[in-house]
């Protein structure tokens, strides 16, 4: 008995130096390697993931592929499944209602503007907390007030899929034609009205602007802020809460507008373009000056434009110069069943692959880094083009608000102008729809306890 206990305690001792002699092989004597090739090992025995399918409603068109196989090829397990959309939010929410009843929810979504409209029917996933815990999101960073405009009572309801910067494109061989040069990109609003009327030839079928709402949407807005009549885009006040657009100088801007139509003849009513075979409906026709393009129109131009274009920023107004943006609202679905590999998306959004796609088709990086910057001078898309006016919108843009604004997808704006300088509407109009929807804001927001 006395040998066996003596044995047990001496093959005891050998096994601790072995411990030991193991331990320090790793931390001092080439454990680094070896524990490299335990880790390659295991990772053989790994169960394989089980294949996951993302549906993602969107409006995107087969440009968008390229990405989704970027984020396969980096997590081959997950494949997004573009579902597409009409109709703007009453789409998107009729379709989100018609997967989850069908028992195949939706896991993602693009949302036109009205966040508050899904977040009110318990439809948004709060994002906040996959943030919080991301180590790779944290490293990012990204412009000051980045998620202002979806964030709402400490949620995060969504994040800007992508920094859609605008410009005026420019038919330069329209400009040089009648004796035109490119303006510097320091033109004012009065230099665009003047050039407009100079290169108009009804009788050749040549206009100076698209017949185009993008000039009601973007344009008319633009000049209100740079111009010093509202502060914000869609001519809200500095806080958010309430329109401008029924004041004496937003009105003013209005009928500026509209004398392209009626007064110059530099753009044509919906009537009169359509009497013309709308050709003047399209900037790719190659029959109009300028339009308002962003990373929707660029491409297209890119491939198929006959004739030479260009872009310019926006014109400079009497307080300033800006760029008009968009985020374009992505959202996790709290019904999405696939939450974790949903996110991996969202995600995937702020890595470098996917903000250098974005910036080759024409959108801005999200994510504040040399690297992205620099390579806006590498893109072919750019190459021959006002690559300045590219990165001028880098520091001078205005974002459209929005999308946690209650009540905004009531607020008809657009519609009321695009009848005023489009067919002629008495432009008076706008002082009751303006305070209608001043009191339906306020009255949204007294219910939500905003």
């Amino acid at each position: 008995m006395k040998n066996k206990r003596t044995n047990t305690f001496v093959i005891s001792i050998l096994l601790m130096f072995m411990l030991v002699f193991t331990a320090c092989s790793f931390n001092g004597m080439g454990g680094g390697d070896a524990a490299k090739e335990i880790r390659k090992a295991n990772k053989g025995l790994e169960p394989p993931k089980a294949p996951v399918t993302l549906k993602l409603l969107t409006w995107a068109d087969e440009t968008y592929q390229e990405l989704y196989d970027k984020f396969n090829a980096r997590y081959p397990w997950i494949t997004i499944e573009p579902i597409p959309i009409v109709g703007g939010d009453d789409g998107i929410m009729a379709k989100i209602i018609e997967l989850e009843a069908a028992g195949t929810p939706a896991d993602l979504t693009w949302v036109v503007g009205d966040l508050l409209r899904f977040e009110q029917s318990g439809l948004l996933e709060n994002l906040k907390p996959y943030m919080n815990a991301d180590a790779s999101f944290q490293e990012k960073v990204l412009p000051d007030g980045y998620f202002d405009t979806m964030a709402y009572n400490g949620r995060r309801l969504a994040v800007p899929f992508v920094d859609v910067p605008m410009w005026i494109v420019v038919n330069k061989d329209l400009l040089a034609k009648h004796g035109v040069d490119m303006p510097p990109n320091n033109w004012s609003f009065d230099d665009f009205r003047e050039i407009a009327r100079r290169v108009t030839d009804p009788a050749a079928g040549e206009y100076g602007l698209t017949t185009s709402s993008d000039f009601v949407m973007r344009l008319l807005p633009m000049k209100a802020a740079a111009d010093g009549h509202a502060p914000n885009l869609a001519y809200l006040n500095e806080r958010l809460t309430q329109s401008l657009l029924s004041t004496p100088a937003v009105m003013e801007d209005v009928r500026w507008l509209s004398e392209f139509v009626t007064k110059d003849g530099s753009m044509l009513s919906w009537d009169k373009a359509a009497e013309q075979g709308d050709v003047v409906r399209q900037f790719i026709n190659g029959k109009t000056a300028f339009e308002i393009g962003g990373d929707w129109l660029l491409p297209r131009l890119q491939k198929e434009a006959k004739f030479e274009w260009d872009i310019l920023p926006f014109p400079r107004g009497k307080v300033n110069q800006f760029s008009f943006h968009i985020y374009g609202p992505l959202a996790l679905l709290s019904g999405s069943k696939h939450k974790e590999e949903a996110y991996k998306w969202i995600s995937f959004q702020f890595e470098t692959e996917a903000q250098k796609w974005k910036i080759e088709k024409g959108a801005n990086a999200s994510v504040i880094e040399p690297e992205l910057t620099e390579y806006i001078d590498q893109v072919p898309l750019w190459q021959g083009k006002n690559i300045e006016a590219v990165k001028m919108t880098k520091d001078n843009g205005l974002v459209l608000p929005g999308a946690t604004i209650p009540g905004f997808s009531e607020y008809n704006w657009i519609n009321v102008i695009n009848d005023i300088v489009f067919q002629g509407d008495d432009i008076n109009r706008i002082i009751p729809e303006t305070e209608a929807w001043n009191k339906k804001t306020m009255e949204l927001r007294k219910k939500w306890k905003r």
